[in-house]
This record gives C-alpha cells, sequence and structure tokens, in this order.
C-alpha cells in the first residue's frame, strides 16, 4: 500500500489544499507475488467523505481504510470540507465544485486513477453520506455506485442534528429555519425524485442512531421511486466502531456486485 499525502492549490476554494491518496502496491502481505510496480491498469477510485467534527484523516485514524484499499486493490481518496457538508459556500468556498469536478480532475489526471464512472465510487458516513449522495444525484454519470452510513440525509424534516446556528453556518444564509431548505438545491429528497436512474446506492445506519427515522425515511423515498438500492439496519450507534465495521460491507457489496 502507497499512502500519498498532496498539497496543491485549489481554483475552487482558492487556497492551498490537502488530500490524502491511497494506492494499492506491492506489500509484506503479497510477498509471494511477483515483484513489480509496474501497473497492470489504472485503479478505481473511492470519494471517502467525512462527518460533521471531522477532517480528512478520520478515515485514516479510526478505520483501517489503508488495509480494505490493498485488499480490494482501490484507490482511496480523503480531503476536508470544514463542516460545510460539501456545498458551495456564498463566500467563496467552493466545496461542491471542488468534490464534483476539480478533485476528480486533478487525481485522475495526476494518479494511476481510472477516470471511467463505471469504476468510480463515492461514500460516506454521516453529513459524508447526505455529501455522497447529493453528488450522485447531481451528477449520476460519474458514478457508478453509492454508499451512505448513518446518513445525515434529511436536512428538512425530521433531522435535527444540528442546531440552527449550525445551519446557518454550514448553508451560509440566515436561516429562520431549517424547513426552509425543503424543496432547494440543498434538498436530498427533492433531488432524489428529479433523478430517475442513479448508480446503485447502498445505505446502513444503526438502530440506536440518532439518525435511524431520516434514514428509514430515505429508505421508503427510493423504494417509493423504483431506485435500486440497499437499506440495511443492524446494532449500532453513531460511532467510529460500526463504521469500520460496515464500510467493509459496502465495499464487498461493491467489489461483488458492482465493480466491472
Amino acid at each position: 500500500m502507497a499512502q500519498v499525502h498532496c498539497n496543491f492549490f485549489s481554483y475552487s476554494l482558492g487556497y492551498p489544499v490537502d488530500i490524502e491518496l491511497i494506492l494499492p502496491s506491492f506489500t509484506s502481505c503479497n510477498m509471494g507475488d511477483s515483484h513489480s510496480h509496474a501497473l497492470p491498469d489504472k485503479f478505481p477510485v473511492l470519494y471517502l467523505l467525512h462527518g460533521y467534527g471531522n477532517d480528512y484523516q478520520a478515515w485514516l485514524r479510526y478505520t483501517s481504510i489503508q488495509r480494505y484499499a490493498e485488499e480490494h486493490r482501490i484507490a482511496v481518496v480523503t480531503f476536508s470540507c470544514h463542516n460545510k457538508a460539501y456545498q458551495n459556500a456564498p463566500y467563496g468556498e467552493n466545496f461542491y465544485d471542488f468534490l464534483n469536478r476539480e478533485l476528480p480532475e486533478f487525481v485522475e489526471n495526476y494518479f494511476p486513477v481510472s477516470a471511467e464512472a463505471d469504476q468510480r465510487y463515492i461514500a460516506g458516513l454521516s453529513m459524508g453520506g447526505y455529501g455522497a449522495l447529493k453528488a450522485t444525484m447531481t451528477y449520476p454519470e460519474k458514478y457508478s455506485y453509492c454508499a451512505s452510513l448513518s446518513g445525515s440525509l434529511d436536512i428538512t424534516r425530521k433531522n435535527r442534528a444540528y442546531n440552527l446556528d449550525e445551519w446557518r453556518s454550514i448553508f451560509g444564509f440566515d436561516l429562520q429555519s431549517a424547513d426552509e431548505l425543503e424543496g432547494t438545491k440543498h434538498d436530498l429528497f427533492a433531488l432524489t425524485t428529479a433523478q430517475k436512474q442513479p448508480p446503485y446506492i447502498y445505505m446502513w445506519c444503526g438502530t440506536e442512531d440518532a439518525l435511524i427515522d431520516v434514514n428509514r425515511d430515505y429508505d421508503a423515498h427510493l423504494t417509493k421511486l423504483g431506485i435500486a438500492h440497499t437499506f440495511l439496519t443492524s446494532t449500532g450507534n453513531h460511532t467510529w466502531k460500526y463504521w469500520d465495521k460496515h464500510l467493509q460491507n459496502a465495499l464487498q457489496y461493491w467489489k461483488t456486485n458492482i465493480l466491472k
């Protein structure tokens, strides 16, 4: 496994940004294989989004994502969005553009990472689950698969995981109520209704998680629209212990059922 820390100037954000890139490679785990750093092809890639209060290193600290990338022979890319829910901010930090345009353009041109949609996967936890699904519903042609773990998916109805000041900070305008976001470009339910053929969606949420009802609502919404997806629940709350376990399951589902 090769881990690459990269800093480059972002035209979307207007300042240098850090990303972390994991690439499968020769390791002590595959000593029996032929020894070469020559690559047979470009790697499938997972864009992995953190949750509120985390940064690009959280997945590396609290899960075994490096091992999973090696086992599945995939590249993994992470970056920080500073609690902005992967949105474009009104004062110039365009995290939505960075995620959906600039980051893939940079990674797929500078590294041995596939630019093909059927080799590109996006996933996230909590706020990152929202960001991953919004990206998928807005640009369905860019991804073959999307996974959300304990996703903070419904910003207008039952989801009160954040207080109003935090909503104002995330979305950048003077909300009097989170209900004002309903039907806007930030409303995942509305985006999903408008998108009839998105990539396959994988969801998990713990039954002791405060976001379980939100996830059940979104599962019902997908079912009503006839959108292909898997929604699993099991014992668990909003902690890394469960996200690490269910990230493995999401990756295995992708490898078994989606990856070509």
